[in-house]
């Protein structure tokens, strides 16, 4: 049985950001190795980091570890709270990223 087209965007979208979030998170990572003493760097990471996992957090859940990806409402439900705290998590550390350069 071959799968929906939504299926293979919701596939190429969250490649998408796995590359892009990986980029970022890895650019941030070299910043902080070359100048280890900057905190900022480090909330940097963190936040880069954690907005790509909380982003992919619904397609590493729904494929694989469940397998499927037609989920119930309070287990989608969850799946979003926990994305969006991750997520959350990021942009703050982002903005005390910020805050401290």
């Amino acid at each position: 049985m071959a799968e929906p087209p939504e299926f293979w965007m919701f596939i190429a979208s969250n490649a998408l950001v796995l590359v892009l979030g990986g980029v970022l998170t890895g650019l941030s990572a070299r910043a902080l190795l070359r100048n280890p003493g900057k905190r900022s760097f480090r909330g940097a990471v963190a936040g880069f980091g954690s907005i790509t996992v909380g982003a992919l957090i619904e397609a590493i859940y729904e494929l694989g570890i469940r397998g499927s990806y037609e989920l119930g409402g309070r287990e989608l439900l969850a799946l979003h709270t926990v994305e969006g705290v991750l997520i959350a998590f990021g942009l703050g550390a982002l903005f005390y990223s910020l805050q401290q350069y």
